[in-house]
Parts: structure tokens; C-alpha cells; sequence
């Protein structure tokens, strides 16, 4: 199964991002807490003191006038309920709410101490102060304790909490946004190279030239080597091949040129009938080794470059004409007539040679295996440009329809043909990245469409090359 290293990084990023933004927010509200409590608690811890002040101790009596001015402060956010407990030196409650902070342990100096407790279930903060008063029997420590609910602190807290975290927030979402622009660069070295190879016809071993960061230089350079190998490869067995064919035709030419004189002495049977057929296949070995050096010549034609702006429906006349001329003696011909289909633009940046060949390998097709009248018909897209040969013939048979552009197939029990039209015809038109497809035609008879870009991979300017 596939992976894709994008979203890995993608993955993993957002991983280490939303850690880190799920750690910071958490640091954030625990140091607004943190903030907000120091703030309240100022004011928390003066209302005590102002109450603790104003003990006063004579004899047995204790007075105690609490200022509401600090209620009134602590009341300012108008969410607070506020608490309070005074505690005379010897344990007993002097005024206020009995269990206010009557877990903690009274003081016994000067001083002031903070704490979370929580009162009918609700979470309070509470401030303690202890101060000493003179004053006969009464006198001593006094602890006077005041609490309020956390509301306005919660409130606070949070408020400081979104100013924190909203830039920080911004900042991750942009985060996000450059390490994706970032990834997408850093992968623009290998989109380069895939344009670079899928922009190529299929010939074209040349190596790889796209700048490339230092990652990727490796891989671009086995790349090269690969096909470096192939090239050599390739151009070995083409040479075989072209040799091979070259040094046949030789002899097959003087084994055609002996049945000829043989079939003229008329040596009567069975030998004529052996004659007949030696001279026949001699005739299907030469054109079977004309066509293999037809295809290493065309091959090699395409490779080399050389193309130039063609005006295709001049070309399809004159591959009409040359085939008139040259089958006229060889087949029965039938009619074949030129159509262009709203032909706008008949401009073609081709190899001329290649792409006469092509038709006139299509064409003769048609001829040997199909029936009249024949019809090139040239038609363009403004992308492209389109041929369509048709014919009336039988069409292909349904055991060969799905092999026909493969080498050396041929129609059953059919002596004519080498099997090698078609699959030139294919390897012309993939080498400028074009499409050939077989129809079949509604009332019988078989097209074959060729569609060629414009301005093929080939022939059109290489970035890698600027």
C-alpha cells in the first residue's frame, strides 16, 4: 500500500503543532489564574486587614466595627458573594460565617495567607490575617478570615486566557499555512522531474537536467544511469536489427530472383507448386526485413529531432498519390478518396517522413485487409490534429481486437502482410504522444483515428533545458 510522504509531514506537523498548542494553553490559563488571583487577592487580603484593624479589645468586651467600604470593594464585579469569620484568641468565633476556613490552623504573628477552600460546594478563595490586640483578658491573636466565590477571578482568568492564546492561535494557523507552502516547494524538485519525463516521447532516454536540491540529486542521478543502460541497450538490439535485416536481403533478393527464372521455365507439377510458394515467402522475407530497417530508420528520424511545420492535409495528398502509384501493379486497388472535417488549421510540427509513413502504413492496412472505398479523412482540435482512415471491410476479428497493435499479429489464415503495420503505425504516434484507436465503423468496416498534438513533447521547448 501507497503512502504519501506529503501528508506524513503534514501529519506529523500538525501532531507537534497541536501539542504544542494544547501544552501552551494550558500554561497560559494556569499563569492567568495565577495573574488573576494576585490581583484579587490584594484587594482580598486589604479588606481583611481593614477588618482586623478595627478590633478593639476593653477588658472582657470585644468591639469590632467592620468597614463596608471593603465589602463594597470586593462587591465591585457584582458576581462575587463574600464571606468572612473572625476568631478571638482563644478559638471561639467572634462574628461572621462559623466554618469559614475552620480547617485551617489560626496564626499566631503577623502576617497574611491565602488559600482555595470551598463553602456549600462552591470553590472560594480566602485571605487570612492575624493581628494582636492588648486588652486585659481578651487580648491576643486575633485571626479574622474573608472569602469570595470565584466568579470575577474566573472571568478574568479567561479573559487573559483568549488574549494570550489568540495571537498565539494565529500564529500555529499560520504556521500551518507556511509549512504547507514549504512542503509544497520542497516536493517542486520532483514535480519538475515527473514534468520533465512525462513531457518526453518514449524514445527519449537523454538524462535528466532539472536543478535539483542536494536530496534529490541521488535519485536523479541513478535515474540517468538507468536509462544511460537502457539507451545502450536499446541501440544495441537496434543495430542487430537493422544489420541482421540489412544482411538478409541480400540473399532473399537472389532466392526471389531464382523462383522468378524457375516459375518462367514452367517445370511443371509438383515443383511449380513448390516454386510458388519458395517465391512467396522470399517476397514476405523482404518485405518483412524492409520494414524492419523502415522502423530503426523512423525511430532514429524521430529521436534526431528533426521536425519542421507540416500542412498535414498536403501531406495526405501526397501519400494518396504514392500509394496510387507504387500499389497499383500490386493490389487490387480500391477507390480511396481524401475528406477534410472542418479543418481550421492543418499546421503539424512533425517529422515529415515519420508521419508519411504512418499514414501510408495505416493506409495499406486498409488495402490488404479491408474493403472500398477507402477514405483519409483529416480534421484538427486546437490542440491537436486528426486522421481517420475507413474502410468496408470485415473489420478485426474478436480474437486479434484486443492484440492488433502488437508486432507480427496478423488476421487468421491470412498469408498477406508482415503483422508490422499497425504496431509502427503505434510506436509513430506514441513516440509524439499522440492516441490510435480502432472503431468499428456502424453499417461495417473498420477506422483507425489518429490523434496527434500540435506541438508534440518532442519538438516543444524543455524547462530543463532553459
Amino acid at each position: 500500500m501507497r503512502y504519501s510522504i506529503r501528508k506524513r509531514l503534514l501529519l506529523s506537523a500538525a501532531v507537534v503543532l497541536s501539542s504544542v498548542a494544547v501544552f501552551s494553553g494550558i500554561i497560559v490559563w494556569q499563569s492567568s489564574q495565577r495573574a488573576s488571583d494576585e490581583a484579587y487577592d490584594r484587594v482580598l487580603g486589604a479588606a481583611a486587614l481593614s477588618i482586623a484593624d478595627t478590633i478593639a479589645v476593653s477588658g472582657a468586651r470585644i468591639a469590632l466595627d467592620l468597614p463596608y467600604a471593603s465589602f463594597v470593594i470586593l462587591g465591585t464585579s457584582g458576581r462575587n458573594r463574600i464571606f468572612y469569620r473572625v476568631v478571638a484568641p482563644d478559638g471561639n468565633l467572634v462574628t461572621g460565617t462559623p466554618v469559614l476556613g475552620i480547617d485551617r490552623p489560626l496564626l499566631r504573628e503577623n502576617g497574611t495567607t491565602f488559600f482555595d477552600s470551598r463553602y456549600r460546594g462552591e470553590r472560594i478563595r480566602v485571605a487570612q490575617v492575624a493581628r494582636f490586640h492588648h486588652g486585659g483578658d481578651r487580648g491576643g491573636w486575633f485571626n479574622v478570615f474573608v472569602g469570595e466565590t470565584r466568579e470575577a477571578r474566573d472571568q478574568l482568568s479567561q479573559r487573559l486566557t483568549r488574549f494570550a492564546l489568540t495571537p498565539a492561535m494565529l500564529a500555529i494557523l499560520l504556521g500551518i499555512v507556511l509549512l504547507m507552502l514549504a512542503i509544497r516547494s520542497s516536493f517542486a524538485p520532483l514535480r519538475r522531474i515527473e514534468d520533465s519525463l512525462g513531457r518526453r516521447s518514449p524514445s527519449d532516454l537523454s538524462p535528466i537536467r532539472p536543478d535539483v536540491p542536494e536530496e534529490v540529486a541521488a535519485l536523479v542521478a541513478a535515474i540517468n544511469r538507468l536509462m544511460a543502460r537502457l539507451e545502450t541497450t536499446l541501440g544495441g538490439l537496434k543495430r542487430v536489427t537493422v544489420d541482421a535485416a540489412h544482411q538478409l536481403r541480400t540473399p532473399l533478393a537472389a532466392i526471389r530472383a531464382v523462383s522468378e527464372l524457375a516459375i518462367e521455365a514452367k517445370p511443371g507439377p509438383p515443383v511449380d507448386d513448390y516454386v510458388l510458394r519458395i517465391h512467396g515467402n522470399a517476397i514476405a522475407a523482404t518485405d518483412l526485413a524492409n520494414r524492419l530497417m523502415l522502423e530503426a530508420r523512423l525511430l532514429h528520424s524521430i529521436e534526431s529531432g528533426s521536425a519542421a511545420d507540416l500542412n498535414v492535409l498536403d501531406l495526405a495528398r501526397r501519400v494518396r498519390q504514392v500509394a496510387l502509384a507504387e500499389w497499383r501493379y500490386l493490389h487490387d486497388l480500391p477507390e480511396i478518396r481524401l475528406h477534410h472535417d472542418r479543418l481550421t488549421n492543418p499546421i503539424l510540427h512533425a517529422n515529415e517522413t515519420a508521419l508519411s509513413e504512418l499514414l501510408k502504413n495505416v493506409l495499406e492496412n486498409a488495402v490488404k485487409h479491408g474493403a472500398g472505398p477507402i477514405d483519409i479523412v483529416v480534421g484538427d482540435r486546437p490542440d491537436q490534429v486528426i486522421f481517420r482512415v475507413q474502410d468496408r471491410g470485415p473489420g478485426l476479428p474478436a480474437e486479434i481486437e484486443d492484440r492488433a497493435f502488437e508486432r507480427f499479429v496478423k488476421t487468421p489464415g491470412s498469408r498477406q502482410g508482415s503483422g508490422l503495420d499497425l504496431a509502427i503505425a503505434k510506436q509513430i504516434v506514441d513516440a509524439y504522444c499522440g492516441t490510435i484507436r480502432l472503431v468499428r465503423r456502424p453499417g461495417g468496416g473498420l477506422e483507425v483515428e489518429i490523434r496527434l498534438p500540435r506541438w508534440p513533447a518532442k519538438a516543444a521547448p524543455r524547462k530543463d533545458s532553459q
